[in-house]
């Protein structure tokens, strides 16, 4: 999703953002869909190792489109 979101962007700062909120909520479904099918009863993962993982990464996503918007603010003034 993130590679082709960056492709679809041509690297402009407005569109890399919504891709990576996109990539995001990807991450999001990821792990209610993990959690749908019960991987937290597999040996070695639990809910927290699920939900910690996958926010982790959903968080860095967020993180590098908020600072694509912020790039795109101080590109336009």
């Amino acid at each position: 999703m993130g590679i082709v979101g960056t492709m679809l962007a041509r690297l402009k700062p407005q569109a890399m953002a919504r891709a990576l909120f996109a990539t995001a909520l990807a991450q999001l479904v990821v792990a209610v869909v993990a959690l749908i099918v019960g991987m937290q009863h597999c040996p070695g993962s639990s809910v927290s190792e699920i939900l910690g993982v996958n926010g982790f990464f959903g968080a860095l996503f967020v993180s590098s489109a908020l600072l694509f918007r912020r790039a795109k603010i101080s590109d336009s003034r």
